[in-house]
């Protein structure tokens, strides 16, 4: 099923073509526009307070990054918090990732990621109020170029008809590793798209990630789909 995305902004000369994401059952015209909303201070999106939060400045974790989730959509409680500094130790290995880009990844570079998730299949963590919107959120900001956010509209459209299998009770890692793929086949097919938007975004005084770019757009056409 293909869904098309026609965002209602005022044009803008950046002129990036549509692209075809999620396996290219998710079109996106007028990228450059819906990119460059939401890195718009003015309109109230995450960008720039989640992404240029200043903690320890490097990819090591510490407290302060468990909290950077309430800046972009998630409620952090003391509950959460402490659970979350529980899992601190399998967590810390995002400063160990290779240094590669998404796009450029191979299959271990994948796995490694996909196994800092690997956490949330212990059963001591079932129900408690920690699952992969809130980790996602908290290891993207330390290496953003690989570890993509996730959350529910990013659930919803990479698991749309002909991309990925929809289910709920798959492990973790497994379902992070098979994420990781198809976003990185999408960032490698519509390379010259992200080209140009990347080159945008740093233009416009707001540099992000290419990975950082595929979710706003994901996000932002998933949100108006639905």
């Amino acid at each position: 099923m293909e869904r098309v995305i026609r965002p209602a902004a005022p044009a803008r000369a950046a002129g990036v073509g549509e692209l075809r994401l999620c396996a290219g059952t998710l079109v996106v015209e007028q990228p450059d526009q819906v990119l460059l909303d939401y890195l718009d201070v003015r309109n109230g999106y995450a960008y720039p307070a989640y992404d240029r939060l200043e903690t320890n400045g490097s990819a090591e974790l510490v407290d302060g990054d468990l909290l950077a989730p309430a800046l972009i959509g998630v409620h952090i409680d003391e509950g959460r918090f402490a659970l979350l500094r529980e899992m601190l130790p399998a967590l810390e290995a995002v400063a160990d990732l290779p240094a590669v880009p998404l796009q450029d990844a191979d299959e271990d570079h994948v796995l490694c990621v996909a196994g800092l998730f690997g956490i949330l299949d212990e059963p001591r963590y079932a129900g408690r109020g920690v699952r992969g919107t809130v980790v996602s959120k908290v290891l993207h900001r330390k290496r953003p170029d690989l570890v993509p956010l996730y959350d529910s509209r990013i659930f919803e459209a990479y698991t749309a008809p002909g991309v990925l299998p929809r289910s709920t009770d798959r492990a973790w890692a497994d379902f992070i590793a098979d994420l990781c793929r198809q976003m990185r086949d999408d960032l490698r097919a519509e390379s010259d798209g992200f080209d140009a938007l990347e080159e945008l975004a740093a233009e416009n005084g707001s540099p992000v990630t290419r990975l950082r770019i595929l979710d706003i757009l994901v996000w932002r056409t998933a949100g108006l789909w639905h």
